[in-house]
């Protein structure tokens, strides 16, 4: 009586569709240059009904999620295709889609994109200080541009008159040392140095560094 009133339970239950991920995770390195990183995420309805996407929703702003359609019948393959805009971000980076589909609403898919940046601009170091009362000598920046970033070192300003910036080019264009001096070190100061480049062409960067008498 009990294995029949299971048997029969069990048959009641329907075969419900599921997606099988090739992979759940990517790991990407973006190359210099590069406006966006894109990684593909491939399933297949492995179920015996169909398979409904119903949302696709990213983390961040800077990351869209792309399906080419939602209904997906037994056995059939689709794949969802993620693009993170690069724009200033460098490191590394981690971003989460979250995919939900009609058949399971309060379980999302979370799929992830990792991706490592490469800096423009190597900086050593991007702060220097001084002790108020500490002789006021120079210090120096070293800039470098990353080997096959298209960029162009145009200069380097001070935003405070009482520490001053000298720039000596190693490499015209391409590595520099800033030599940074304050006027006197008998009171506290700040300044923000400014490294401007050409990088990109519609809209160059400008990079930090910092200088202060403490």
């Amino acid at each position: 009586m009990r294995l029949s009133l299971l048997l029969s339970l069990f048959l009641a239950i329907p075969a419900f569709a599921q997606l099988k991920w090739d992979t759940m995770e990517q790991s990407l390195k973006a190359k210099p240059g590069d406006r966006e990183v894109v990684a593909t995420y491939r399933f297949t309805n492995t179920g015996t009904t169909p398979i409904t996407i119903d949302n696709v929703h990213t983390s961040c702003g800077c990351t869209t999620a792309a399906l080419t359609k939602n209904e997906y019948a037994p056995g059939e393959s689709g794949q969802i295709v993620a693009r993170m805009d690069i724009g200033s971000r460098t490191g590394h980076q981690e971003k989460s889609i979250l995919v939900t589909t009609k058949q399971s609403p309060k379980t999302p898919t979370i799929l992830r994109l990792i991706a490592d940046i490469p800096e423009p601009l190597v900086m050593k170091p991007t702060f220097v200080m001084w002790g108020v009362g500490e002789s006021p000598k120079p210090k120096t920046i070293d800039i470098k541009v990353t080997d096959g970033f298209p960029i162009k070192l145009l200069k380097v300003d001070s935003d405070n008159p009482d520490i001053k910036v000298e720039v000596s080019e190693v490499h015209p264009g391409v590595e520099l040392e800033v030599h940074v001096t304050p006027k006197d070190t008998s009171r506290p100061e700040m300044a923000t140095l400014l490294i401007r480049t050409d990088y990109p062409s519609d809209n160059p960067q400008t990079y930090y560094a910092y200088a202060k008498v403490k």
